[in-house]
């Protein structure tokens, strides 16, 4: 029963000490705090708590204050007060969606920025850009670095390119100029189109386009992670950039 009361919206000490003054009867402070194991020091606020919730109720008797609790149906009295104000609250919610919309319409002009820590960070976040990517989109990548396309493409690269064919997700990809014996398998698979880089231009980390998002990715070294910003214009200079970098790179 004391589990029951909790759930509605008692607090453990409240629910113990409703359950105790249910047995006790007309108490004092003392015989309820030792029956519901709550300590003098909380006891009082715990009874204040059920006075206002109307679940018991005090008198004083001899200039000592004693305890009653209410008769177990107040309890459904009470949750008829909660399902009313809840509803309340609903309906004034309902009134504030259009307001409450309106403010998430101008965060999302924002740029947000995540950090995706270690190898299943990342994992993660390229789980999420082929969720997000649709039919017939294409995805951008600029500059991967031999060392991590030799070290990663069997660990999950591969089976991530497989299931982005699958889904029919085009993807350009410039590639650091010595990482030509990856690109020229990459360059087989379907919906795929490879370039290289100059080859003074080298890059220990490779950035990622899709929708409005950017995001850079490094991972060598012991501390792989990846920086995520979700933001149009962002993306847009970033798009324009790789497209820049495209007409000077080779096939």
């Amino acid at each position: 029963m004391e589990k029951i009361l909790e759930e509605i919206g008692l607090t453990p000490g409240e629910a113990r000490v409703y359950l105790a003054l249910l047995e006790l009867g007309f108490s004092t402070v003392s015989p309820i705090s030792q029956k519901a194991r709550v300590s003098i020091s909380k006891i009082y606020s715990v009874l204040e708590g059920l006075i206002r919730k109307g679940l018991i109720s005090s008198i004083v008797k001899n200039n000592v204050k004693h305890f009653n609790a209410a008769d177990p149906e107040r309890i459904i009295d009470f949750l008829e007060e909660k399902k009313k104000k809840i509803n309340e609250e609903e309906n004034e919610v309902r009134k504030k969606l259009p307001e409450l919309r309106s403010k998430l319409a101008r965060a999302e002009k924002k740029p947000i920025a995540e950090v995706y820590e270690g190898i299943k960070g990342i994992k993660t976040f390229f789980e999420e850009m082929l969720n997000e990517s649709k039919r017939g989109e294409m995805n951008y990548v600029l500059g991967i670095p031999r060392e991590v396309s030799v070290k990663y493409e069997g660990y999950f690269l591969h089976d991530w390119s497989k299931r982005r064919i699958k889904k029919k997700v085009k993807t350009k990809i410039i590639y650091n100029f010595d990482a030509k014996d990856v690109g020229e398998k990459r360059a087989k698979l379907k919906l795929t189109e490879v370039r290289y880089m100059p080859k003074e231009i080298q890059t220990p980390a490779w950035i990622n386009i899709y929708q409005n998002v950017v995001a850079t990715t490094y991972m060598m070294g012991e501390n792989p992670f990846c920086v995520v910003i979700r933001n149009e214009n962002i993306a847009k200079s970033n798009l324009a950039y790789f497209n820049f970098l495209w007409k000077l790179s080779k096939k």
